[in-house]
């Protein structure tokens, strides 16, 4: 990734950005509205059926759309303007709200209905999602990406933390109907924002469109030619399917091991999710996410949680809950600010939808995985597995990393001042220059084959312009008479 060196400092850099702080703070409106939707929804259909099966199906049918349509949610995104497709799909949310409004109000509530509706809601979000991750990059741009990326999940975290606690009040105080018609309210407080907002024009768009057939792989190519996504990917998904299923392993520890009830089961969401909060505040403060900072974040993660899983009392398991939320958001942030900057613009859309179908495609997966282990071995060691993946996959990806040279330590003299060139004769000069094109160097040639439009002129480290890139590389050629094609190098 680039650094900007003249980039905004400070975690709340991107919100100095007109149209973002815009976007910024309407999407927090909606997503503490789309918090309480989901407890209130839990709740009525728990209410109905009074069956765990049926809120199960609930949680499930809003999910298995990212699994079965995911990646063509990216192909839409990359297709299509996003700020179009946000207006569209936020529409589509405030609608759906309203139905489930209808639906209580009139009292003839039926269960299919509520499933129709909730896949309905995935249906959207497998195409929300994606546009509203790529459509970052055209508020702020990409310097400002690894900031914004911090924000977008601060942004969600507050709005878990404050949504449930307002709609447990709501619930009892007015009812779950008044909570979706609330909720279908903030939506036109996004709609109004997306209205108003002027987005940059991208300057590296497509010349055509993306085809239908094949898109969707065509993102899981473009993951696959590239070591560090692969990387970051599998540390990711291993790490999002086992280790962080905390409704589940929570649940059954407030209820099976420490005998706490829902109030205790509460206290560990809030801890959880303070954690969280100041998480992803303190991974917003880094300038530069790399490959490294996601293998460290997973350990620091899985170290944590496998903790929690051995403390014997309660107030012990309460207090390893903040640094293991605290971890889990710097991994999360360091993997969405680390994609977000490496993904090409043309990509974009179809690379963030492989990104999403991997951070919430494999809860159908792992929750049942974990919740069986729980069952059987016990929950400490469902909780302890989930932490030992996560350590295992960081692990794992970091060693192939390295020796495969993917990631390197950051030499020494990476950042000391460049010394001023002696003076050297011209004869001397010139071969000097011509032994460096006819011999390069050995990271010269491993990183080379990078797509242009890919390749910065700037060292993520030092901040230089890169001495390998086409302007410096064809003038000494040039002035040695050499015909070695110029060709810009992507730093480790």
């Amino acid at each position: 990734m680039v650094v900007n060196s003249t980039a905004p400092k400070g975690v709340f850099a991107a919100l100095r950005v007109r149209d973002y702080r815009i976007y910024w703070s309407t999407g927090l409106v909606s997503n503490i509205g789309s918090a309480m939707q989901g407890v209130a929804l839990d709740w009525f259909v728990l209410t109905l059926t009074h069956s765990g099966t049926a809120l199960g199906w609930v949680a499930g049918l809003q999910f298995a759309p990212v699994l079965l349509f995911g990646l063509w949610g990216g192909v839409v995104a990359d297709r299509y303007d996003r700020r179009t497709l946000l207006l569209w799909t936020q529409t589509l949310y405030a609608v759906q709200a309203l139905l489930l409004t209808v639906i209580v109000f009139s009292g003839h509530a039926a269960l299919w209905l509520l499933y129709v509706l909730s896949f309905a809601l995935g249906c959207v979000f497998t195409v929300e999602n994606p546009a509203r991750l790529s459509f970052v990059t055209e508020l702020v741009g990409r310097a400002l990406i690894p900031k914004a990326a911090g924000l977008n999940i601060l942004s969600l975290n507050a709005a878990r933390l404050i949504g449930p606690a307002i709609a447990g009040v709501l619930i009892g105080a007015i009812g779950t109907g008044w909570v979706f018609a609330l909720n279908a309210v903030s939506f036109t407080v996004v709609l109004a924002g997306l209205l108003s907002i002027r987005p940059r024009v991208r300057k590296t768009r497509p010349v055509s469109r993306p085809p239908w057939t094949g898109a969707g792989a065509e993102g899981l190519r473009y993951v696959a030619a590239r070591p560090e996504l692969v990387g970051v990917f599998t540390i990711f998904g291993l790490a999002a399917t086992f280790a962080v299923n905390f409704p589940t392993t929570l649940t059954l520890f407030a209820g099976r091991v420490f005998d706490v009830g829902s109030r205790g089961l509460g206290l560990m969401n809030t801890a959880l999710a303070v954690g969280t909060v100041a998480g992803t505040v303190a991974a917003t403060r880094g300038v530069s996410p790399r490959v490294r900072t996601v293998v460290v974040g997973a350990l620091l993660f899985g170290g944590f949680e496998a903790l929690a899983a051995v403390m014997p009392t309660y107030p012990a398991f309460l207090a390893l809950l903040l640094p293991a939320g605290l971890t889990l958001m710097t991994l999360n942030t360091a993997v969405s600010a680390f994609v977000q900057s490496e993904v090409s613009d043309a990509m974009r859309g179809r690379v963030m939808a492989v990104y999403t179908v991997i951070s919430m495609g494999g809860s159908p997966v792992g929750a049942p995985v974990i919740g069986w282990i729980s069952q059987q071995a016990g929950v400490r060691w469902g909780l302890g597995v989930g932490a030992a993946t996560a350590v295992l996959a960081a692990l794992g990806v970091g060693l192939w990393l390295w020796l495969s040279g993917t990631v390197r330590p950051v030499p020494a003299s990476a950042t000391q001042p460049v010394p001023a060139a002696p003076h050297v004769p011209r004869s001397a000069s010139a071969s000097a220059a011509a032994s460096t094109c006819r011999s390069p160097s050995p990271v010269t040639r491993l990183l080379a084959n990078r797509p242009p439009e890919e390749r910065p002129m700037t060292d993520r480290h030092t901040g230089r312009s890169d001495p390998t890139s086409s302007t410096s590389s064809s003038r000494n050629c040039e002035a040695a008479g050499s015909t070695v094609p110029s060709t810009r190098v992507r730093p480790t």
